[in-house]
């Protein structure tokens, strides 16, 4: 498999972040030449020379500081996943659809608070008008199209084509919920981007996107694939679990683009990520466009932007998407406090990517969890129970131990919130200092540990 390691690798990266962690300011020291490659291939060792597997990246402040294949791109030539390898990525293309209508309103081509029907006359009269901000933001109420291919009994490779698809869409007359109520996932909005940008603009989602985006970036492994004849070189075939091993999907008509259907490779993908970094598309503001969320009727803020869900991981802030789609399976998570992102392209249907990318996470902001953690490790002793618990930092993860043979790592959820196996574990502070726990199980609630040391 073939792996590059950049120099920015090799060299020390001293990183100094102040940031508030439960109140209190610390700084954290990285150093990435200290990371252990072989620690990211274990992560990857299901994937082999008769397996499909993934591609990695790991891009820091702009740079891609670690790129690797595990696995096979295609059986049936033996063609081995690489960094250039091209993936379709699913619903990751999403946010590359949201740029585009961003894109056009910045030209005054587009207003994202019209009703879309004015742009797209196939669409109904609902009750309630529709926008293009709606749609972003997974807020619009329209039916998902995959839903509805599914009630049709229409499979993944059937030759549903756009205009089909898009009067399926308009045959529905009622939306799920008023607009902007709430918010549910919704294949349909991020396709009628598609229909969209040539409405309003005369160029394709595919030729929009190459002008103001692609091109400027040097992305040129990278495109919407609206033409299911063209040949995509270096292309990852996608591949199921069957019982006899593993089968391939066949392709669907991936004209259908916009909620889905980009084909990208990681080297092309990092220059995208660099791009929130020190914008150099069309598209000003980038950055601070791109990661607006979406604010209800009622003024509460969710948390998806543009295509991108903002987040966080183990106490660190953080942006990203996944995407599932045949045997595509894809996922994007950047670390806003280190500018860190990791990216993980397979071609199988039964792999986790989301899992991958964390524990890929996981080692190189490993010293950064550690010292986050740390605050909480000690004893812990409730005295009526004359029980003790204690908790301890390995590796960067947290353990909640009792006895010699009870180890539970715990999982943080929220603020000072952690799962750990069965329980939930609440850490209490006076000030900022952690004085006592909390623990809660399915029976029992709020039984208090305080801290020893």
């Amino acid at each position: 498999m073939n792996s590059r390691i950049n120099k920015l690798t090799l060299a020390t990266l001293l990183i100094f972040i102040f940031q508030t962690v439960g109140g209190f300011s610390q700084s954290v020291q990285l150093t990435f030449d200290q990371v252990d490659t072989a620690e990211v291939d274990s992560v990857f060792t299901d994937y082999t020379i008769e397996t499909p597997g993934c591609a990695v990246g790991v891009t820091h402040q702009g740079g891609l500081i670690f790129s690797k294949g595990y696995g096979m791109a295609n059986l049936d030539y033996g063609i081995p996943i690489e960094p250039n390898s091209r993936f379709m990525i699913a619903s990751i293309s999403k946010q590359f659809a949201a740029a585009a209508l961003l894109m056009m309103e910045q030209e005054g081509l587009l207003d994202l608070d019209e009703n879309l029907k004015t742009y797209i006359p196939e669409l109904p009269d609902f009750e309630t008008p529709i926008t293009a901000r709606n749609v972003i933001h997974h807020t619009s109420g329209l039916r998902d199209l995959f839903s509805l291919l599914a009630l049709k009994d229409v499979g993944l490779d059937n030759t549903t084509g756009p205009d089909a698809t898009l009067e399926l869409i308009s045959n529905q007359t009622k939306l799920n919920f008023e607009p902007n109520s709430r918010y549910l996932y919704s294949n349909s909005g991020y396709f009628l981007m598609s229909v969209l940008v040539p409405n309003l603009t005369g160029m394709s989602l595919r030729e929009y996107t190459n002008k103001h985006f692609f091109e400027p970036l040097g992305m040129e492994d990278t495109h919407f694939h609206d033409d299911t004849g063209m040949i995509v070189s270096n292309r990852a075939e996608s591949y199921r679990s069957t019982s006899n091993g593993v089968g391939r999907f066949y392709r669907d008509n991936l004209d259908r683009v916009g909620a889905r259907g980009l084909f990208i490779t990681i080297e092309d993908f990092a220059k995208w990520d660099a791009n929130f970094l020190d914008n150099r598309s069309n598209l000003k503001d980038f950055r601070k466009k791109m990661l607006k969320l979406g604010v209800f009727n009622d003024g509460d803020e969710q948390d998806y932007a543009a295509g991108i869900r903002v987040s966080d991981y183990r106490k660190l802030d953080t942006f990203g998407h996944g995407g599932n789609y045949m045997g595509f399976r894809t996922s994007y998570m950047h670390f806003t406090d280190y500018e860190l992102g990791v990216i993980v392209f397979c071609n199988r249907s039964n792999i986790s990517p989301a899992s991958h990318a964390r524990e890929v996470a996981d080692i190189f902001l490993k010293d950064a969890f550690m010292e986050l953690f740390e605050e909480y490790t000690g004893t812990y002793q409730n005295d009526l129970f004359r029980t003790e618990f204690d908790v301890i930092e390995e590796e960067g993860k947290l353990y909640l131990i009792r006895g010699l043979g009870e180890k539970d790592e715990m999982v943080w959820q929220e603020d000072d919130e952690f799962e750990a196996g069965s329980r939930t574990v609440t850490f209490e502070r006076n000030g900022d200092q952690i004085e006592s726990m909390k623990l809660r199980s399915s029976r029992t609630a709020n039984i208090t540990f305080e801290r020893k040391n």
